[in-house]
């Protein structure tokens, strides 16, 4: 189990990162989420394909857990700043890796912009490569869902991203 853990939680730390904008936040809601995958008796076989959506499921929910609590406890407004998640190994050439960093930063700030269920089908599906079955599973929603919502994300990112091509 421990072997399966390893590969599924670089993945589901980045998703934790990306819905609590802090790394020591995701850290403790990944924590929380091995002890729940550790210690729980209906959780699926670590070596079936039903793991890794029931885990994504997990530490989404314990990743929303902290939102509130947070939420509860801080009279702040959360920085949805998410930092960088997106990143991808840099060009060398400068300009190259100037133009890939504006564009990262393009796309987080309108990937904060979308509500959030449209922001978590962008995510799972584009950045963690999910079926749309597995992110029915992670969502609890009925995969057509996930299909026509996935597309209206899409649409609203396209137009957020095409207002701040002009910036």
């Amino acid at each position: 189990m421990q072997d399966t853990l390893a590969k599924v939680t670089q993945g589901a730390f980045k998703l934790a990162l990306q819905i609590l904008g802090q790394t020591s936040d995701a850290q403790d809601a990944l924590q929380d989420s091995v002890s729940v995958a550790i210690a729980h008796r209906g959780a699926p076989n670590s070596s079936s394909a039903d793991f890794k959506p029931w885990f994504f499921r997990v530490v989404r929910n314990k990743s929303i857990d902290k939102l509130r609590e947070k939420k509860r406890h801080q009279t702040e407004e959360f920085d949805e700043q998410v930092p960088h998640v997106f990143e991808t190994n840099l060009a060398t050439d400068p300009e190259q890796a100037a133009q890939t960093t504006q564009l990262n930063q393009k796309i987080q700030a309108a990937l904060a912009v979308l509500p959030e269920q449209q922001r978590e089908l962008v995510l799972l599906k584009d950045y963690h490569q999910m079926s749309y079955l597995e992110i029915a599973e992670v969502l609890d929603i009925p995969k057509g869902t996930v299909m026509s919502g996935l597309h209206r994300a899409r649409l609203a990112l396209k137009t957020l991203l095409t207002e701040t091509v002009g910036d």
